[in-house]
């Protein structure tokens, strides 16, 4: 375990960059997300990415797989969330785009309740990038 932990630190090398060929795998085969979608999904991934690594242990069981999942389902939820609650027309963009919470944990095979369990250390970790990203109310949009 201490090997897989320690494999995936370099947050700059072709660890951290089969991390992110993970997610962006998620984006457009699990997810089938548009282009833009995508992207934004790939900006705010790279935002927190750096979050990850530290966290392992404190994510689900503790495995990086897992973690990687969790994450990558937060990730994903956030940008849902905070991009569906900008105004009214982007909306109707975030449902065309046709992900939901479901079709996420499906993708990333976690279960709701787990979801929501682990949730909350997410929002704590990654609370600065979101409110940079998202602004000030960020928090009482993703409830």
């Amino acid at each position: 375990m201490e090997d897989t932990k320690s494999s995936v630190t370099t947050s700059g090398g072709t660890d951290g960059d089969a991390v992110e060929a993970r997610f962006n795998a998620l984006c457009k085969n699990g997810l089938s997300l548009d282009e833009k979608a995508c992207s934004n999904a790939t900006k705010l991934f790279k935002e927190t990415k750096h979050l990850l690594t530290p966290n392992v242990s404190a994510i689900g069981s503790g495995t990086l797989e897992e973690a990687e999942r969790f994450w990558f389902s937060f990730v994903l939820y956030s940008l849902k969330r905070l991009s569906e609650k900008v105004g009214e027309n982007t909306q109707h963009e975030s449902d065309e785009s046709g992900f939901s919470l479901c079709q996420i944990l499906r993708a990333t095979k976690l279960n709701i309740v787990d979801f929501f369990k682990e949730l909350p250390q997410f929002v704590v970790k990654a609370g600065p990038v979101l409110r940079n990203m998202y602004g000030e109310d960020w928090e009482t949009r993703l409830e």
